[in-house]
C-alpha cells in the first residue's frame, strides 16, 4: 500500500505490552503491567515530503484501552488506561518520520504524545503534560516495536489536585 496516495488509511494493532511506574504522593509506588484489552485503531494521515528531511508521516491513535492488576498500591484491583476518543476525548497524536533515501522497513523514528485517564480504586486519574514515546519503526502497525518514555508525568485527580507521577513508560508491540 502506498501511504503517499492515500488520504486517511485506518490501521489496527492488535496487541501490545505496556508498563508503567505509578507513583502516589505518599511515596507508595508500584510498576505496572497492562494488557491491551481491546485491539487499537488509528488513522494514517497524507505524508509530507521535503528532500532534506524525508517524509514526515501522521498518526492519529484513536483509543487505548489496558488494564493491569495491581499487587502494591491495591492488591488485587484492576488499574485502567483509556487514551485517545474514549480517553481524554480526542485522538493522540504520532509521528513516523522517514529520512530522505530510507525506507520505514529500515528502521525509522516513531513518537507519541500520550494522554492518559487512569481509572484507579481512589479514583479517575489524568496528565495534563503528555507521556512522550520515541521508539523505532520498521513498519505500520508498527509491530515489533518498543517506545519508552523520559522524564516524571505528574498526575492530577478530577479536581485537578496532583496524585503523583508516572515514569519508566515502556510499550511493546
Amino acid at each position: 500500500m502506498n501511504l503517499l496516495t492515500k488520504k486517511k488509511v485506518t490501521m489496527t494493532l492488535e496487541s501490545s505490552n505496556s508498563k508503567t511506574y505509578l507513583e502516589l504522593l505518599d511515596g507508595r509506588v508500584e510498576e505496572l503491567h497492562f494488557k491491551q484489552v481491546a485491539p487499537t485503531q488509528f488513522t494514517v494521515s497524507d505524508s509530507e515530503f521535503s528532500l532534506k528531511s524525508g517524509i514526515t508521516v501522521d498518526l492519529e491513535i484513536m483509543n487505548v484501552e489496558l488494564e493491569a492488576t495491581s499487587s502494591v498500591l491495591w492488591p488485587g484491583q484492576k488499574i485502567r488506561v483509556r487514551g485517545g476518543v474514549h480517553g481524554q476525548g480526542e485522538p493522540i497524536k504520532a509521528v513516523a518520520t522517514i529520512p530522505f533515501g530510507k525506507q520505514i522497513a529500515d528502521g525509522v523514528k516513531g513518537e507519541s504524545w500520550l494522554y492518559w485517564v487512569v481509572e484507579t480504586p481512589d479514583g479517575t486519574f489524568h496528565n495534563k503534560q503528555p507521556i512522550h514515546m520515541t521508539g523505532t519503526l520498521t513498519s505500520l502497525p508498527p509491530k515489533d516495536a518498543t517506545f519508552h518514555s523520559e522524564g516524571v508525568i505528574p498526575l492530577y485527580n478530577e479536581n485537578d489536585e496532583q496524585v503523583g507521577t508516572l515514569y519508566g513508560c515502556l510499550q511493546s508491540n
